[in-house]
């Protein structure tokens, strides 16, 4: 370092540090500098319940963790069971980061089952985070003539549904093909509250639903100790329920349990919100920022569990690599699922 000066390769690293240093901080301005005075969109895959709920309580807490502070509105955007919000998402939505998605659960389900109708693909969404992990339940009533999902592989139990692209019907059809249980699904039902009806005044003995569903609608049911489980429909057992064995607990072989895995995945997506495919990377890193942010704000926390609502918070990146893990789930594991589908809609 001749004369005090320094070489070329000094001065090389001292750019390198400084770049280290203020990247961050640039790519944070630049999403800031994006979003001032902006107005983002977060669309619902359904008019009304518990996704819609979860979208409308993130929001009034959201914008202030997001570089910028746009106003952010929600819109509901029902029809096709979700596959409506999703397809418009991935082919029409701006990409700029003014527009988000609360999709349904089985999305990507969907997307792997349902051959015509589909123009999405879930794993190119930008998942932002989950809000709430959705473990489902085989619930039934307190006098079901059945105690432990053993029992039902010997007595017929009858379980409300909507239809046969319904989660009420497809989880107890393919667990009657996986684990030769005897649910036999009464469709028509309209949504969760008239399946819960139906429950009540005896005309099925149960419902595959999600446990916080259960717990939001019908809270004096476990209270008094109205229903009981027969398995989770999740890869671990929810903290509410410990005594419960999920179904995973049940495959004896390999192609069982990868059949099973296919339905807990879905479950893991829970209330989730994305970002549509090709947003810039600086703008998706501020909403996970953002999202990471919000569901720690005491204030968000409070509004919601005031609410009676659920939370167990999941991080993008964790709910990308389910949902890539569903999306990669093998041909012939599908194969068999929809074989179990269509053998149990013509049986109808």
């Amino acid at each position: 370092m001749p004369n005090g000066k320094p070489g070329t390769g000094a001065l090389a690293l001292i750019a390198l540090l400084l770049g280290a240093a203020f990247a961050e901080p640039v790519a944070a301005d630049t999403a800031a500098d994006f979003y001032r005075g902006k107005r983002a969109t977060v669309y619902v895959a359904v008019a009304s319940g518990a996704y819609d709920l979860y979208a409308r309580v993130l929001v009034r807490h959201l914008a202030s963790h997001v570089p910028g502070e746009p106003s952010i509105i929600v819109n509901n955007m029902p029809g096709a069971g979700g596959v409506k919000a999703a397809n418009w998402f991935a082919n029409v939505a701006p990409r700029d980061g003014t527009a988000l998605l609360v999709p349904l659960k089985p999305v990507a389900m969907t997307q792997l089952l349902r051959a015509k109708g589909i123009k999405y693909d879930a794993s190119k969404f930008n998942w932002v985070g989950s809000m709430v992990d959705a473990p489902g339940v085989l619930t039934l009533w307190h006098d079901a003539p059945a105690n432990s999902l053993a029992d039902a592989t010997r007595t017929e139990i009858l379980m409300g549904g909507s239809g046969f692209g319904a989660e009420t019907f497809i989880f107890p059809t393919v667990i009657n093909a996986v684990l030769g249980t005897k649910f036999r699904i009464v469709t028509g039902y309209k949504g969760m509250s008239g399946m819960l009806l139906a429950v009540e005044r005896g005309e099925v003995h149960g419902v595959s639903t999600v446990y916080g569903s259960l717990k939001g609608l019908k809270p004096e049911w476990l209270a008094g100790r109205k229903v009981k489980f027969l398995a989770q429909i999740a890869r671990k057992r929810t903290a509410d329920l410990p005594d419960v064995p999920t179904v995973l607990e049940f495959a004896r072989t390999d192609d069982q349990r990868e059949v099973l895995n296919f339905l807990t995945l879905s479950n893991s997506i829970g209330r989730s919100i994305v970002a549509p495919p090709g947003i810039p990377a600086d703008r998706l890193a501020a909403l996970r920022k953002a999202f990471d942010a919000t569901v720690r704000d005491p204030a968000y926390v409070a509004d919601a569990t005031g609410r009676g609502m659920l939370l167990n918070p999941t991080p993008g990146a964790e709910v990308q690599k389910d949902v890539n893990s569903l999306i990669a789930i093998s041909g012939a594991t599908i194969a068999k699922v929809k074989a179990a589908l269509a053998a149990a809609s013509k049986g109808k």
